[in-house]
């Protein structure tokens, strides 16, 4: 599985459509996708129509409290799953930097789903960049 990020630090440049349709084109042609929505705004979510699903966001795996192959859902087009997003991820970024892994958490959360699900791409969508997480995902080359 090949895991792409669609980041930009400014908000309104296009992330959710080119995620979004992205992951839909590809699915069209039968590859498997996941998107992952990880702004708490939800509109990539919300685009697929699962803005009803709370609790199913990168959340909890992102602490390491479960999963994320529990928290993949189906979506209306054959091929596309999706990890919703939900506003507790708005207090997530602040709890992670926290953590002494900070900077590696979300690759090591993604490493496990691409071990067991027959994915052909993974795109997350991020929230865009704030205060100091910005600067220390630029040092560290992320």
């Amino acid at each position: 599985m090949k895991i792409i990020a669609i980041a930009n630090q400014k908000g309104g440049v296009g992330k959710t459509t080119t995620t979004v349709n992205l992951g839909a084109a590809l699915a069209e042609r039968a590859q498997r996708i996941l998107l992952i929505d990880l702004d708490p705004q939800g509109n990539a979510t919300s685009s697929l129509g699962m803005q009803d699903f709370e609790g199913e966001s990168l959340y909890d795996p992102l602490l390491g409290e479960t999963v994320i192959a529990d928290k993949i859902l189906p979506t209306r087009l054959d091929h596309l799953f999706l990890v919703p997003a939900d506003l507790d991820l708005a207090g997530a970024e602040v709890e992670i930097a926290r953590m002494p892994d900070h900077l590696l958490r979300l690759a090591r959360t993604l490493q496990t789903v691409a071990c067991g699900q027959r994915l052909r791409f993974c795109f997350a969508r991020l929230s865009p960049f704030t205060g100091n997480s910005h600067e220390q995902r630029t040092r560290s080359g992320r």
